[in-house]
């Protein structure tokens, strides 16, 4: 059974591991072994962590009986270079910080072993992780798993291409402007994004504290093959932390049996994205699943369509023009550099403070008037990318017209960060978005397509 167990699902795995048909040790020899045979084609993995998860299954495996209950007993997980994990290098995929090291466990990391993870290693992504694409000027780029001529999606590509290439069940993602939904869905896999404030970021290194858009906009969610296995880990990573300030103690829970179904709003190209008829088929498709399932799917669209997407690009670039670049441009590699530029520097509203506080006015706005909508909206089904899977070189070095329209091709994905909602992106590009902390409702209909579209295979490598 060793050579099958990274194409089961965590929760598959997890049953073997508690009964012991399979121990720990197996489990993570068998996903080590899969590293190896297709990491070198994709470059997911960029720091493995063999020795020290064996020895870690090996005591685990000696005190099974302290271990009943662990949600991730025995789970082997990939961990994006972004998060701490004690001894494991954090380079944010920089030259310059190539031999920096994390000191202990961040927060996240901590509440993912205490619930019986193993960790089998780092996982690649852009500079600083400012792309939806996976280009690395450390470590280069990570191909998809599904076709090693496109991209993987970023900036949480390389945990995507693990996840989709058997690697490992379960990822672990931060997305700030679709960086867990655009690989998820790209590698043909599920991603959650929860709510703004749900998940904490607690470094263990320096800088502990962020510009104010992070708090407000950005969170950490797993991707999976399977809507289960998010929410497995999910549960083990939600809750508030006194480290982080913007989290909120507000419990996480699956919805009654029999609830009643929430209304579910079909928008497509409201915010200004140029959305191909391929995908607007497959947003077809997944609302016709959802109508025979029970939900209300009704053509409509969140007010403020499409300046949303927008603001969201002008408090970010600001930030990152203004604050971030003139600090860490010069330690980006060409093509992430340039992107930053020529997108960020398009939005930027440059060194006037007051522009900068009416955008986060605008923000404030734009945030009510959706929150009261999605009242009688409480799901909204829509694209992530408007394009199918795109080549590996698609955002390489483009001007300034191509680079408008990459961001018209992505503009259902950064109004769910402006507003700090929670989204699940599915295997086929569309995503299921919910009002905040209301993530139940969302992986509840993804849970719904998943019975008809099934869980994500492993990619054929």
């Amino acid at each position: 059974m060793a050579e099958n167990l990274w194409g089961l699902t965590a929760q598959q795995m997890r049953k073997l591991v508690q009964s012991r048909e399979v121990s720990r040790v197996e489990l993570v020899r068998a996903h080590l072994d899969r590293l190896e045979n297709v990491n070198s084609s994709i470059n997911a993995v960029v720091e493995p962590r063999a020795d020290q998860v064996l020895a870690e299954a090996e005591a685990a495996d000696r005190n099974h009986a302290d271990r009943s209950g662990l949600a991730l007993d025995g789970i082997p997980l990939s961990i994006k270079d972004h998060f701490d994990v004690q001894g494991m290098k954090h380079t944010e995929g920089l030259p310059a910080l190539a031999d920096v090291r994390s000191p202990a466990d961040e927060v996240v990391i901590q509440r993912l072993k205490a619930a019986g993870a193993m960790i089998i290693g780092k996982t690649n992504q852009p500079d600083l992780q400012i792309r939806w694409n996976t280009i690395s000027h450390l470590y280069g780029a990570t191909r998809n798993p599904r076709n090693l001529e496109n991209t993987a999606g970023g900036s949480s590509g390389g945990d995507a291409a693990a996840v989709a290439a058997g690697m490992a069940p379960i990822g672990l993602g931060l997305d700030y402007g679709g960086s867990i939904r655009v690989p998820a869905t790209f590698c043909e896999i599920y991603g959650l994004r929860p709510s703004a404030g749900r998940t904490p970021a607690v470094p263990s290194l320096p800088p502990f504290d962020s510009p104010p858009t992070v708090d407000l906009m950005a969170s950490i969610g797993p991707l999976a093959r399977c809507v289960e296995d998010l929410w497995s880990a999910y549960q083990v990573i939600a809750g508030a932390h006194p480290a982080d300030p913007a989290t909120l103690p507000i419990p996480v829970s699956r919805s009654e049996p029999g609830a009643v179904r929430p209304r579910v709003a079909r928008m497509v190209d409201q915010t200004g994205a140029k959305v191909s008829p391929e995908i607007v088929a497959r947003l077809d498709a997944v609302a016709r699943i959802l109508q025979e399932a029970g939900y209300e799917v009704v053509d409509a669209a969140i007010p403020n369509a499409r300046r949303a997407p927008e603001v969201w690009a002008e408090l970010i670039g600001t930030e990152l023009m203004e604050a971030g670049m003139p600090v860490f441009g010069d330690k980006l590699g060409e093509s992430n550099r340039q992107h930053i530029e020529a997108l960020f520097g398009i939005y930027s509203l440059g060194k006037d403070s007051r522009r900068f506080i009416q955008a986060f006015e605008e923000r404030r706005k734009i945030v009510r008037e959706a929150a009261l909508w999605m009242e009688g909206y409480p799901l909204v089904l829509c694209p992530v990318a408007g394009m199918p899977t795109p080549s590996l070189a698609f955002d390489h070095l483009l001007d300034k017209a191509q680079t408008l329209h990459l961001f018209d091709q992505m503009r259902n994905i950064p109004w769910v960060n402006l507003m700090g909602i929670p989204s699940v992106a599915l295997p086929n590009g569309i995503q299921i978005v919910g009002r905040r902390f209301h993530e139940a409702q969302a992986l509840e209909a993804a849970a719904a397509v998943e019975r008809v579209i099934g869980a994500a295979s492993v990619a054929a490598l």
